[in-house]
């Protein structure tokens, strides 16, 4: 039996939903909003899931990222080419 290995196996390892999710995201256009359900027919990912990851851990902690209720509908876009983690040592902080 011959086996093939991968030539490098870190690019073949299976995302996690939260990468999936990031991916789906810088890959909208800019200012093109989406509701939650688009989000989980592409990423296979239940609603819930998908919910929690862009409210608890993108909302607060990701530049570029917007979340919001629209009617019975959350809705996410981006509002830059791509959404960054958020810097903690800027002095952006200081300016009003």
């Amino acid at each position: 039996m011959d086996l093939k290995i991968p030539p490098n196996n870190q690019n073949t390892a299976p995302k996690t939903g939260f990468e999936r999710i990031v991916e789906f995201i810088n890959n909208l256009e800019l200012n093109h909003p989406v509701a939650i359900a688009e989000i989980v027919d592409k990423t296979g990912l239940s609603w819930t899931y998908v919910k929690r990851i862009l409210s608890e851990k993108l909302k607060d902690k990701y530049d570029g990222f917007n979340l919001e209720k629209s009617g019975n509908t959350w809705i996410t876009w981006k509002d830059r080419d791509k959404i960054i983690k958020k810097l903690d040592d800027t002095c952006g902080h200081l300016l009003k």
